[in-house]
């Protein structure tokens, strides 16, 4: 059986993370991620914490605008120009229903208004329902109806819904398994900056599963992955460039990428780092301490957004 991939399953604005192997230790593993989002609020005692009114509730509060929150006003916002069909705003209001912004949280409300903006071409509402159909989250597990739901959005250029369905093609969930359309679907979604179909593509060059290994091309696409935050892949990118794959070996670069991965909260490099530890010298460590610096500086302004000039 061959291992799944990492993707990306975003509700809203929460990313779904998940845990990788340690590439020296274990065979490379890719999981499909079915966590709950990392990001979620811990839990808090309900008692110290303001309760969040019904959709009716805030309506009623309405007539006293000045009683309500930032976000429950715009909430009553978005139910009326949703009301009147804008696409752009159900989809928005069945984000506040599913997270519970600004109004008490709804799974069944957000799935109608996803369905909503879905039916009416809203690639994000496609997306997000897919995501829904796929782990069961506020609908019955249904992987045929959560490819579908991809495809749509795939096909207007929706880039993790793009590394969604090659994800299922790769693992022939709700649609008969199909390297070629995977291996399709993850270059789309590469392309237009989806980091997990970025790292899963540097996967796949890295294994020569799908194409010929290419450990040059895996390193350039998790890079990419890198500089956007993904958390697994610089254990990924510490251990090409310690055991000189598809690089020259550097291991003070080695070191500073799992010093990078530690931070972002993967604790899979550690052992390697304590391994490399005993060859390095103390001048060796502080200049891989200042080049993982250096590495996060660049990573950071390469995805700050461009301004118009």
């Amino acid at each position: 059986m061959k291992p799944n991939r990492f993707s990306t399953w975003v509700l809203c604005v929460l990313i779904i993370g998940c845990a990788a192997c340690n590439k020296r230790e274990a065979e490379q593993s890719r999981v499909k991620p079915d966590k709950n989002p990392s990001n979620l609020p811990a839990p808090v005692d309900p008692t110290k914490v303001k309760k969040k009114l019904s959709a009716q509730d805030i309506q009623k509060k309405a007539k006293h605008s000045d009683e309500l929150s930032a976000d429950e006003k715009e909430f009553v916002r978005l139910k009326v120009l949703a009301g009147k069909g804008d696409a752009h705003s159900q989809t928005l209001l069945a984000h506040k229903y599913a997270l519970g912004k600004g109004v008490k949280q709804d799974m069944k409300e957000a799935v109608r208004w996803y369905r909503v903006a879905g039916k009416k071409g809203e690639p994000k509402a496609q997306f997000n329902l897919g995501y829904m159909y796929y782990n069961g989250e506020g609908l019955p597990r249904d992987y045929a109806k959560a490819a579908d739901w991809f495809r749509k959005a795939a096909a207007q250029g929706h880039a993790g819904a793009q590394g969604s369905l090659g994800l299922m093609y790769d693992n022939g969930e709700g649609v008969n398994e199909d390297n070629t359309e995977a291996l399709r679907l993850y270059q789309l979604g590469a392309k237009n900056g989806d980091m997990y179909s970025q790292f899963n593509l540097g996967c796949i060059y890295d294994s020569g599963e799908m194409v010929p290994e290419d450990n040059a091309a895996a390193v350039k696409w998790w890079l990419k992955a890198a500089a956007q935050g993904h958390i697994d892949v610089p254990n990924y990118l510490g251990s090409m460039y310690n055991n000189g794959e598809g690089v020259p070996e550097d291991d003070v670069r080695a070191y500073a990428w799992w010093i990078i991965g530690i931070g972002r909260g993967d604790d899979a490099p550690r052992n390697n780092m304590a391994l490399l530890e005993e060859e390095l010298s103390a001048e060796e460590l502080i200049a891989a301490r200042k080049l993982a610096d250096q590495l996060l500086k660049e990573m950071k302004a390469d995805t700050q957004p461009t301004k118009n000039k």
